[in-house]
């Protein structure tokens, strides 16, 4: 696939102005991008290249443009790291923040985000997390982006509370352990930890 054509393929996942820098770091890195169904547990994940594969992006489909743009930076972010470290430091150590720095600053530039993204996203990138849904700040603020913004997230469901979430499981919300929440499933009465950025539905 040319740059163009992978370039256009991409303007229905990121944000418009994006969508070039992302495909030239696809074409770059030689990266084999999966677009999933979307995940309870995470919005995108790296595999390293191995056995004559490729470097491999998966990333969830639901997301918003902004949502999808970040998430693809911090896996990118990844391979990087993984090209000039291997296994040789932690995956979310410094050298991966650094990492994260300098692909995402591109994007910073122009007017990619709106505004209160781009507030959000340079607060996160002070000091970036594993994941950026360990940031409430930024998955709140990136949330109203998204096409069901009238759903709920984990977080604001109080304790004890019920709720229903987009793959259609109940849940009864127990207690918090860090940025999840240990939750019973109404169901069978397996316990689960759901991110507290999950979008669901509250149950009365």
């Amino acid at each position: 696939m040319t740059l163009a054509e992978l370039s256009e393929y991409l303007k229905k996942y990121v944000p418009l102005g994006s969508e070039v820098y992302c495909a030239d770091l696809l074409l770059t890195n030689k990266v084999h991008l999966n677009i999933k169904n979307p995940r309870l547990s995470k919005l995108g994940d790296y595999r390293p290249k191995q056995n004559g594969q490729p470097h491999r992006i998966s990333l969830n489909r639901d997301l918003n443009p902004y949502s999808f743009l970040i998430t693809f930076l911090h896996e990118i972010a990844h391979l990087l790291n993984f090209e000039k470290f291997g296994t040789k430091v932690a995956p979310h150590g410094p050298e991966w923040k650094r990492e994260f720095k300098e692909v995402t600053e591109p994007m910073l530039e122009g007017k990619i985000f709106p505004l209160d993204v781009y507030q959000a996203l340079i607060k996160y990138m002070q000091n970036p997390y594993a994941s950026s849904c360990s940031d409430p700040g930024l998955m709140k603020v990136l949330h109203g982006y998204d096409s069901d913004s009238e759903w709920a997230m984990v977080d604001d469901i109080s304790i004890n509370g019920r709720f229903k979430l987009k793959n259609g499981m109940e849940f009864t919300k127990l207690h918090k352990k860090r940025t999840r929440y240990q939750c019973r499933e109404d169901k069978t009465g397996r316990e689960y930890l759901v991110p507290g950025v999950s979008k669901c539905k509250p149950l009365n």
